[in-house]
């Protein structure tokens, strides 16, 4: 006595993968999938951008997320990243991928 299943596929919708935003200068973010892992969760401002075609932005990082990065044992260990001075308050990050930045106008 042998019995046949009979198994049914289901067709998977597809679902197409979140675009990157399109990122303006002036504007607060954060960074996101970014190496070094250091840089993840940082806020900042996107600086001007003389070419709208440019896929990477400098960033000033707002006075906690420089704080914090002067304070990150990962920064001071890896040759990618200046780690800021004492009296540095916001610190420049430059060619920032746009990929890696999320706007963070509602962060807290």
């Amino acid at each position: 006595m042998s019995t046949t299943a009979t198994v049914t596929v289901e067709e998977i919708p597809f679902t197409p993968a979140p675009t990157p935003e399109d990122i303006k200068p002036g504007r607060r973010v954060r960074l996101v999938n970014i190496s070094p892992a250091s840089l993840n969760g940082l806020t900042g401002t996107t600086q001007t951008n003389p070419s709208p075609r440019v896929t990477r932005l400098d960033i000033l990082l707002d006075e906690s997320s420089t704080d914090f990065l002067r304070r990150d044992h990962r920064a001071r260990a890896s040759s990618k990243i200046k780690t800021p001075a004492p009296d540095v308050t916001r610190q420049l990050l430059t060619r920032i991928p746009n990929d890696c930045m999320f706007y963070a106008e509602n962060d807290s």
